[in-house]
């Protein structure tokens, strides 16, 4: 290669670096304006929260459940409650740079999830250690909706105040809340049926108004962030439960080397199982999930 192509090709290096550091900086600002927004609306909920009255008052419960059932939840639930926890799993981008290029990989995490209940007039918030994205807003209402459905309690004059954290807090600012919306529903369900939670079950997944589970994405990198935390089933959407097998094959003609890679779905737990001892089983909507969930062995 002459000089004046090796100078061509640094040009061209140097100028798709400064422009990729441009986009990144642009995404930094729009990034900082959003962290801005909702750290002043998580400001505002928090005061919200601390007008909440604690005096205990009788839910409304539909007429849909047994008396018995509506008696013993009528009980739970008119109390400040704040006795289950649950963790989501969710992935969060890690930015990697090797001096001239940028790049973005995924690693899971794992976050912790709490619920209160509390008298008042139907707000729904979310409380975290720094601001989060609006998509722990929308999951945190379609939760308490479609929790409200398969119990058949009333919440409108109560608040629910999901409390999230993670082991580093600041790792929640770069996570995609949505993923949660199926623990948080799990959770906010258990809760007011009093039924505790098989710790040895962590799930991902959005909710849908109709109870179904939404699809993700990072499931390999959920997985494997659920395995070393210590599940032993891991609950993923219908369809999910694989991973992508690539395969590479060389050839070598004289200077030069042909590479062809082929990309191969193929069953995730099998593999889990094997270096966790962790199934990864596949749930259509909220109530498979409330089966494992409340499952206790």
């Amino acid at each position: 290669m002459s000089n004046h192509k090796i100078i061509y090709v640094l040009i061209g290096i140097i100028s798709i670096s400064i422009f990729s550091n441009y986009l990144l900086y642009q995404k930094t600002q729009l990034l900082e304006h959003t962290v801005d927004y909702y750290k002043n609306q998580n400001n505002e909920n928090l005061e919200k929260l601390s007008k909440i009255t604690l005096t205990p008052k009788q839910t409304s419960i539909a007429p849909l459940l047994n008396n018995q059932t509506i008696t013993q939840t009528a009980s739970h639930v008119s109390n400040y409650t704040s006795s289950e926890s649950i963790e989501a799993v969710a992935v969060r981008p890690v930015l990697e740079s090797n001096g001239v290029f940028e790049t973005t990989t995924y690693q899971g995490t794992v976050m912790k999830i709490t619920v209160d209940i509390r008298d008042g007039s139907g707000l729904v918030l979310v409380n975290t250690a720094i601001p989060t994205g609006v998509d722990f807003q929308t999951s945190a209402k379609t939760s308490v909706m479609v929790a409200q459905k398969i119990t058949n309690v009333d919440l409108s004059k109560k608040d629910v105040i999901f409390s999230i954290s993670s082991e580093n807090n600041q790792e929640l600012q770069a996570v995609d809340g949505g993923s949660a919306g199926g623990a948080m529903t799990v959770l906010l369900s258990s809760e007011i049926l009093g039924k505790a939670l098989n710790d040895k079950v962590l799930m991902t997944g959005t909710i849908q108004d109709d109870g179904t589970i939404g699809e993700i994405g990072g499931v390999t990198e959920k997985a494997d962030a659920a395995g070393k935390y210590g599940a032993k089933i891991f609950l993923v959407p219908q369809g999910q439960a694989t991973v992508e097998i690539q395969s590479c094959d060389e050839k070598t003609e004289g200077i030069f080397t042909y590479r062809s890679c082929t990309a191969q779905e193929k069953p995730l737990s099998p593999i889990t199982e094997k270096q966790y001892g962790m199934k990864v089983i596949e749930v259509n909507n909220i109530e498979q999930a409330l089966s494992y969930f409340n499952s206790i062995t």
